[in-house]
């Protein structure tokens, strides 16, 4: 018998806290859409929505705009931290049988700002390459960022990314033989509007920004200043343990 003094979403959300416990829905599986629920429990889809938000507070889905609802599981990538010399390819350790894809989805040329050109050690004013690349897990966005670059010496540099598929073979194009990364910050915050919507989360939950600089290996020379963050839920960040290509 249906208590009735409990809110119709809240009897929603025990009922699909329940099979989520029970296993009737497989961790990363798929929840019905909310205007089904709504019909299921006689419910307005607003009502619907609440007991959803209430699951995904605790922990127990992931709501991702545009794609749909999903029982949480563990991160299906981790980024390995360790040495100086930091690559998509091997430090970027997927789950069995996860692709991994680097896309840019947009590159533009721009004139560097004070703080850019600090970054980039170049002067305020001089013209940049500016690649926004999203990377993905199946498909399932993990981060997103901007690749600063000097267009005196990198122009063309997202053009030969796209050909090449790999940054590092990008580089060579552009006479870098080897790099390593001088420095990365990791700090926690909440998306911003465009970052929650490219990486298919809700506002209020938090991502794992960084900033990260590469440097020339024998020259010393500032090559690229990278800033973004990762999807805070789906990625394990590991520092130290191993050593980079």
């Amino acid at each position: 018998m249906t208590d009735v003094s409990i809110p119709v979403w809240r009897r929603i959300e025990q009922a699909v806290r329940a099979d989520i416990l029970a296993g009737r829905y497989a961790p990363g599986g798929q929840l019905p859409p909310d205007r089904d629920l709504a019909a299921l429990y006689g419910a307005s889809r607003m009502t619907a929505r609440r007991a959803l938000a209430a699951l995904q507070q605790d922990g127990l889905i992931r709501i991702e705009h545009g794609s749909g609802t999903f029982v949480s599981d563990d991160a299906l990538i981790r980024y390995r931290m360790s040495g100086d010399r930091i690559r998509f390819s091997k430090d970027w350790l997927s789950a069995e049988g996860v692709e991994l894809r680097r896309r840019i989805l947009k590159s533009e040329e721009v004139l560097a700002d004070d703080r850019i050109a600090t970054c980039l050690r170049i002067e305020p004013g001089e013209p940049i390459i500016k690649l926004q690349i999203l990377a993905t897990a199946d498909d399932r966005p993990i981060s997103i960022g901007v690749r600063h670059a000097s267009a005196a010496r990198f122009r063309g540099l997202g053009a030969e990314f796209e050909r090449l598929g790999s940054m590092t073979a990008a580089l060579k194009a552009f006479g870098v033989a080897d790099y390593r990364r001088q420095s990365t910050e990791v700090t926690a915050r909440l998306p911003t509007p465009d970052e929650a919507k490219l990486l298919a989360q809700p506002r209020i939950a938090p991502v794992l920004a960084f900033t990260a600089t590469d440097v020339e290996i024998g020259s010393g020379a500032v090559i690229s200043y990278f800033s973004g963050c990762f999807a805070a839920d789906r990625v394990v960040i590991s520092i130290g343990g191993g050593s980079g290509d």
